[in-house]
């Protein structure tokens, strides 16, 4: 590889300028492959690329999760509840150093 600390500034600008060229190109020779073999496991598999980006799609989806039931209910206000999971609300970490035990605040 060449010594670039010995350039001028005009021919260190010729190179980025021919560099930039470069990357450009190999970049887009890098897609079209990729593309080319995109058709072709599409093509092996028969499907077009389209209903393989579609299976794709559909794998990638999340599956819904079920909500999880309150297992714990603060007594004070109703409307507070936890589910047993995660971090402990404020509410029930309050009753907790008051000296309440957990089974108390059980559904």
């Amino acid at each position: 590889m060449q010594d670039i600390s010995t350039l001028s500034v005009e021919e260190l600008k010729r190179l980025q300028r021919e560099a930039e060229v470069l990357i450009a190109s190999k970049k887009e020779q890098a897609i079209q492959d990729a593309y080319n073999q995109v058709i072709e496991i599409a093509s092996g598999l028969d499907l077009t690329i389209e209903q393989l980006l579609e299976y794709g799609a559909q794998k990638r989806k999340s599956p819904t999760r079920k909500t999880v039931e309150p297992r714990y209910r603060n007594k004070n206000n109703p409307e507070e509840t936890w589910t047993g999971r995660g971090k402990q609300p404020r509410w029930l970490v309050t009753e907790l150093e008051k000296g309440a035990s957990l089974e108390d605040f059980l559904i």
